[in-house]
């Protein structure tokens, strides 16, 4: 708190006194003067000026002044410590999706999988239907020469290859074949001899001997081949030989296709 010297209250006090009895003081000194102009028409001598008074009390503070210029800015100042790391803020939106990289490397290959289950079964291929089964129920021989069998009743034909005409079976489809023939010989001293073609080419033959014997003797051969469409395949009984046959069939021919091949 500020202090006065008790001079200067003293002497602030009377200037105050003086400032308010100084219009009556003024109005008794008129009164009196025009009271002593009645009674003296001139003046007297001015008295000596007064001492100076002493300076008042401070004013109080005016109004706040107005902004001056600003100022040039400062150099730059040294950087601060590090602040302590803030609480992370919200999770930001999913950006665009980026360009494609660049193909990588081939990795090396995973473990094998474990087997997956049995599929359906699916339709198999239609698969043409060529077989034939047929039988001589007559005797024949013994030639002079190699005669093509005939067989003469038909037990099956399926696809029209085989030919009672000539005893000549010609392949409609090309693909693998299975062959199966079947002979017996006569009670007399002749042996039989037969052997199958394909193209007039010999591929197998049977053959059965009298051994001593007048009664009868069989046997059967058989064969797999491989035909293309317009292949010929017949059996012949070779010359001096003869077969015996009846009504019982003794003398005999199946074959049939096995699978066609790929076209």
């Amino acid at each position: 708190m500020k202090t006065f010297d008790p001079k200067v209250v003293m002497n602030y006090c009377i200037i105050i006194c003086v400032i308010q009895f100084s219009p009556i003081v003024a109005q008794q000194q008129t009164e009196d003067q025009d009271d002593e102009s009645r009674q003296c028409c001139t003046n007297g001598i001015p008295g000596i000026p007064g001492v100076p008074g002493t300076n008042g009390l401070p004013g109080p503070f005016g109004p706040k002044g107005e902004s001056g210029v600003p100022g040039t800015v400062g150099p730059k100042g040294d950087s601060g410590l590090a602040g302590v790391d803030g609480i992370p803020g919200a999770k930001g939106d999913r950006g665009e999706v980026g360009s494609t990289g660049q193909k990588g490397s081939i990795g090396e290959p995973g473990p094998k999988g474990d087997r997956g289950e049995r599929g359906e079964m699916g339709l198999l291929p239609q698969q043409p239907r060529v077989a034939i089964s047929a039988v001589r129920t007559t005797s024949m021989g013994p030639l002079t020469y190699d005669a093509v069998i005939v067989y003469d009743k038909i037990y099956a034909n399926e696809g029209r290859g085989y030919s009672s005409s000539n005893g000549t079976f010609t392949c409609p489809v090309s693909g693998m074949y299975f062959f199966t023939f079947s002979i017996m010989r006569t009670k007399n001293p002749e042996e039989a001899y037969v052997c199958i073609y394909k193209n007039d080419i010999e591929l197998v033959c049977v053959w059965v001997d009298n051994e001593g014997s007048r009664e009868h003797g069989a046997a059967t051969n058989s064969v797999i081949i491989d035909l293309e469409q317009g292949d010929e395949v017949s059996t012949k009984l070779i010359a001096g030989y003869a077969l015996y046959s009846d009504r019982d069939a003794h003398v005999s021919i199946t074959g049939f296709l096995l699978y066609a091949n790929q076209q």
